[in-house]
C-alpha cells in the first residue's frame, strides 16, 4: 500500500478529476433512469405530456454520451499518469543504486517483466473501471432509497446474503493468485540468474540443476494457474446465477405492490433498471479482490523512492 499511496499523492489532481467525471457520469445515468420511470408513470396516470418534457430524454441521451466519453477518457489518462509515475520511479531507483547494493540483474529484470508489467496492465484496464462500478452501486442504492424504502430493502437483503458467498470465493481466488505470483517470480529469477551467470554455471555443470529448479517452479505455477481458471469459472458461473435472485425477488415483490396500488409501474421500472448496478458491483467483488490483491502484491515488490 506504500507505493500505491505514493502514486495517488503524485497524481492527486488526475485522480480527483477521474473520480469527479465518474460521479457525473453515474449521476447522468441516474437521472435518465428516473426520467424513464416518470414517463411511464405519466402514461399510466394519463397525465399531460408536454413537448418540453419529451425534450428531456434527448438532452439526457446527449449528456450520457458526453459524460461516458469523458469518464473513459479521463480514467484512462489518469491510469496512464499513475503507470508512468510507477515506471519512471522504478527506472530512477535502478539508475541511482550502486553496483555494491543488493540488487541483482536477475531480480531487477524479473520485477520489470512480472510485477511492473502486471501493475501497469491493472492500472490501465481495471483500476478506474472498478472505481466507477463502486460509485454506481453506492449512488444507485442511495437513489433507490429516496424512491421507495421498502423495495430498496427487499433488493438489498438478498444481495447482502450473497455477499457472504462473494467474500468466501474472493479469499479463495486471492490466495491462489498470490501463490501463482510467487511461483512465477521465482521462475523468472531462476531463468535470468542462469542467463546472467551462464559461463560460471556451464563451467561447474550447473545447467541441469538450474533447469530442474526452473521446471519445478514452472509446474507449480501451471498448477496454480489451472486451479485458478477452474475455480474462477465455477465461482463466476455461480455468481451469474445468484445475481438473478435479487432481480427475481424484486420483480415479484414490486409486481405485488403495483397490483395493490402502493407504487406505480414507472417506479418498479426504475428499480429494475438500477438494480443491476448494485448486484453487479457485489457479484464482481471476487475478481475485484483477487485482482487488487495481485496489484498490491506487485506494488510491494517495486521500489520507487
Amino acid at each position: 500500500m506504500k507505493v500505491l499511496k505514493i502514486l495517488i499523492k503524485r497524481n492527486k489532481f488526475w485522480i480527483a478529476l477521474a473520480v469527479f467525471t465518474a460521479l457525473i457520469s453515474n449521476l447522468s445515468q441516474m437521472f435518465f433512469a428516473y426520467f424513464i420511470g416518470e414517463l411511464v408513470n405519466k402514461i399510466e396516470t394519463r397525465d399531460t405530456i408536454t413537448f418540453s418534457f419529451l425534450a428531456v430524454p434527448v438532452i439526457l441521451i446527449l449528456s450520457n454520451a458526453f459524460t461516458q466519453f469523458f469518464n473513459q477518457f479521463i480514467g484512462r489518462l489518469s491510469a496512464e499518469k499513475m503507470a508512468h509515475t510507477l515506471r519512471v520511479g522504478y527506472a530512477k531507483i535502478l539508475l541511482m543504486r550502486s553496483s555494491k547494493e543488493n540488487c541483482s540483474v536477475a531480480a531487477a529484470m524479473s520485477v520489470a517483466q512480472n510485477e511492473l508489467a502486471q501493475a501497469n496492465s491493472y492500472l490501465g484496464n481495471t483500476f478506474f473501471d472498478i472505481t466507477g462500478m463502486a460509485f454506481m452501486g453506492i449512488i444507485a442504492t442511495v437513489f433507490l432509497l429516496f424512491q421507495n424504502v421498502l423495495l430498496t430493502v427487499i433488493l438489498i437483503v438478498p444481495t447482502l446474503l450473497i455477499l457472504i458467498y462473494v467474500v468466501y470465493s474472493s479469499r479463495k481466488l486471492s490466495g491462489i493468485v498470490t501463490a501463482a505470483q510467487e511461483e512465477k517470480a521465482h521462475m523468472n529469477k531462476t531463468a535470468y540468474a542462469m542467463i546472467h551467470a551462464f559461463p560460471s554455471v556451464k563451467i561447474f555443470g550447473g545447467e541441469e540443476l538450474c533447469k530442474e529448479t526452473y521446471n519445478k517452479r514452472l509446474q507449480g505455477w501451471k498448477k496454480h494457474f489451472v486451479k485458478l481458471g477452474r475455480l474462477s469459472s465455477l465461482y463466476n458461473t455461480l455468481s451469474g446465477i445468484l445475481s438473478r435472485v435479487p432481480l427475481l425477488i424484486l420483480f415479484l415483490a414490486g409486481s405485488f405492490m403495483v397490483i395493490r396500488g402502493d407504487i406505480l409501474i414507472g417506479t418498479l421500472i426504475v428499480f429494475l433498471i438500477l438494480q443491476k448496478s448494485l448486484t453487479m458491483a457485489i457479484m464482481n467483488l471476487p475478481n475485484w479482490f483477487a485482482n487488487f490483491k495481485v496489484f498490491t502484491t506487485n506494488l510491494s515488490r517495486i521500489d520507487i523512492e
